[in-house]
């Protein structure tokens, strides 16, 4: 549904397409983030970000601050580890 749909109730953004070509429409109410919140994003693994730059858009409409990201597995760049605050528990190549 889009956010027009909703009202001004949700705030909505689309990933760009992750590994296998797909996007994905992220949403969160209004109400749940809002300015002076502070948000730590949280995922499995981390490869093109596109998941976790989504966040960061929706976290930026909200007026709440980015605070970084932490992943199980990181297999991006040290660009993009840097432009994210991003920490991963392992290298993606380290699991071989």
């Amino acid at each position: 549904m889009s956010e027009a749909g909703l009202g001004d109730q949700v705030l909505l953004r689309s990933t760009p397409p992750d590994y296998l070509g797909r996007t994905v429409e992220w949403g969160i109410r209004r109400r749940r983030l809002r300015s002076g919140d502070r948000v730590l994003f949280v995922d499995d693994w981390a490869d093109t970000s596109a998941t976790a730059r989504t966040a960061r858009r929706l976290v930026g409409d909200s007026g709440a601050t980015w605070t970084g990201a932490a992943v199980l597995v990181d297999g991006t760049d040290s660009t993009t580890r840097r432009d994210l605050s991003l920490q991963g528990l392992l290298r993606r190549r380290e699991l071989g």
